[in-house]
């Protein structure tokens, strides 16, 4: 019996801990970061219009 409890409250550390992470994800707008960084080459036309 004392592992079952044991195991509820490592498993609720572990999901709110989870959940908190993601809330300063959201907080912080990390969730663009993956966005800007797939189009960010697209925005050097500067170095591009140079080597031409």
């Amino acid at each position: 019996m004392e592992i079952i409890v044991l195991l509820l409250f490592v498993s609720f550390t572990l999901a709110s801990c989870g959940v908190a992470f993601f809330a300063w994800n959201l907080k912080q707008k990390n969730h663009e970061h993956g966005a800007r960084l797939s189009l960010l080459p697209l925005d050097n036309n500067e170095t591009t219009r140079r080597a031409e």
